[in-house]
């Protein structure tokens, strides 16, 4: 099941955008199920751009999927 997970929650690049106090990542280089159930569970957030998310919200994520707390496909 670990190695299920770690293909499906991969480790994202952080980095800075201007003007944004936190560190970002790509959603977009997601697999397709994980960005799917990364979007439910980030409708009504803020994020700083339409590009990125904040690394912290992505970190959360992961915890709650390998908690069992939020499932993907």
């Amino acid at each position: 099941m670990a190695t299920e997970l770690d293909s499906l929650l991969p480790e994202l690049k952080e980095f800075s955008i201007p003007d944004t106090q936190f560190k970002v990542v790509d959603p977009l280089e997601l697999p397709e199920q994980t960005r799917k159930a990364f979007d439910e569970f980030m409708a009504d957030a803020s994020a700083p751009a339409p590009f990125c998310v904040y690394s912290h919200d992505y970190s959360r994520f992961c915890k709650m999927v390998r908690k069992g707390e939020i499932t993907i496909g």
